[in-house]
């Protein structure tokens, strides 16, 4: 009787495994520039890595730290917004706490498993864009839509870091008993509509901006008069849509390293050892 809860808990202490991984593949952006909600279009690459902790058969923990570019452009979005000519570049930077349940707890449930995951991130972003001549211009300092200025009083600046809520779900493969591969589809819900510096409804007054910003405040709010056909400027052409914030998402191809299988787990051997002195099989849980 005191066999069975001792080999029971070294079964637990036996799942709990710690796994380093990288990570690469596609981040994308959705806003008032893309015209999918997702898309492989305008995509860029991202690189990461992590930590993660099975604390449960089924259950883990990881911290990871992602980097990326996102970038949309009307021109390549769709004709109806190519005379609105707005276009962004942004370096995101992520770290992120997740917590995922699997299906199987490989490899001793078997090798394959889906899984899905939760959790909280904190991220960066910049977003800039580049003048007729080509020179990179920072927007946030700005106020491409007149944020912070008396005239708009309901625009206000907004934060380059701020909080996510990551989500998702994927699939792990184990190579062997200390390697696995895994591919993964992320979304980011964000509590902001300025990833791509576009929100508000309408255009700031460009004569405003240019007395108050300058010349360049205003040239980058209003790029119409940079195509070919160019829309009359008023104040109540569409800018935005302050009603649905922007997200980015990932795609995601990982590959995990046993720590424990890598450095030797002394308490594993002491597990194994105990079973089959008892006649227990191997798999426990």
């Amino acid at each position: 009787m005191f066999i069975v809860p001792v080999l029971f808990i070294t079964g637990i202490i036996q799942a709990q495994n710690f796994y380093f991984h990288i990570e690469g593949g596609m981040i994308n952006y959705g806003g008032d520039l893309q015209n999918k909600v997702f898309t492989f279009n305008q995509a860029n690459s991202a690189l990461g890595m992590g930590i993660s902790y099975t604390f449960l058969p089924h259950f883990s923990v990881s911290a990871s730290f992602l980097s990326g570019k996102l970038s949309a452009s009307d021109v390549k979005s769709n004709a109806e917004n190519a005379r609105r000519n707005l276009s962004f570049y942004s370096k995101i930077t992520e770290g992120s706490l997740i917590f995922q349940a699997s299906l199987k707890n490989i490899p001793d449930e078997g090798r394959f498993t889906p899984y899905v995951f939760g959790g909280l991130a904190v991220f960066h972003f910049d977003p800039y864009a580049y003048e007729i001549t080509g020179t990179k211009v920072f927007l946030k300092p700005l106020g491409t839509e007149g944020q912070g200025l008396a005239q708009y009083p309901d625009r206000k600046p907004y934060q380059l870091t701020q909080f996510a809520l990551p989500f998702g779900i994927g699939i792990n493969y184990a190579l062997t008993d200390n390697f696995m591969i895994g591919a993964e589809i992320g979304f980011r819900k964000l509590f902001t509509d300025y990833l791509d510096d576009v929100s508000s409804l309408s255009y700031a007054d460009t004569a405003v901006l240019r007395a108050v910003r300058g010349d360049l405040a205003a040239k980058m709010s209003f790029r119409s008069d940079e195509t070919s056909t160019p829309l009359v400027f008023s104040n109540k052409i569409k800018r935005g849509n302050p009603d649905k914030k922007d997200a980015y998402y990932t795609c995601l191809i990982k590959l995990y390293v046993s720590l424990d299988g890598l450095f030797g787990s002394p308490g594993n051997s002491y597990t194994k050892k105990m079973r089959k002195q008892t006649g227990c099989p191997l798999k426990v849980l």
